[in-house]
């Protein structure tokens, strides 16, 4: 057995298509579709948006519409809510102070308003918690 060699695997070759580098990190879950980048550039209407409000601000002599135009067909505007978003997402969803202290010791019932005119039989019998429909039932 001096001729035989030892069941070693070779080192592991890059095929003729894989870059020398190697290929980059996966960032999605497997399933290949639009990818973590889709939606982060500007649309095809933010970029017409945009060029409306840079020719408005030429036209006008106003080189802050002009200056808001080309963040808006470049996609900068967008790149900076998103970086805001990234860093704070909790301040979209405000709670109102006011609302919460009001109904934190209210423990009442609220009740649907009725839908028939105040004083009729059927608004008395919505009142009541009664059926309101003039239905029979057979059984």
């Amino acid at each position: 057995m001096s001729g035989a060699q030892s069941p070693v695997s070779p080192a592991p070759q890059q095929s003729k298509t894989e870059p020398s580098d190697g290929y980059p990190e996966q960032k999605h879950a497997g399933a290949v579709g639009y990818g973590p980048e889709y939606g982060k550039g500007a649309s095809t209407g933010d970029k017409i948006a945009g060029f409306k409000e840079e020719v408005k601000g030429k036209l006008f002599h106003k080189p802050e519409l002009v200056q808001h135009g080309q963040e808006m067909r470049t996609g900068a505007l967008k790149k900076n809510a998103m970086e805001d978003d990234k860093n704070n997402p909790f301040q979209t969803a405000k709670e109102d102070s006011g609302d919460s202290e009001k109904n934190a010791g209210a423990h009442e019932e609220v009740q649907a308003a009725t839908t028939a005119p105040a004083g009729t039989q059927k608004a008395e019998r919505q009142a009541q918690g009664q059926n309101d429909s003039d239905v029979k039932h057979i059984g």
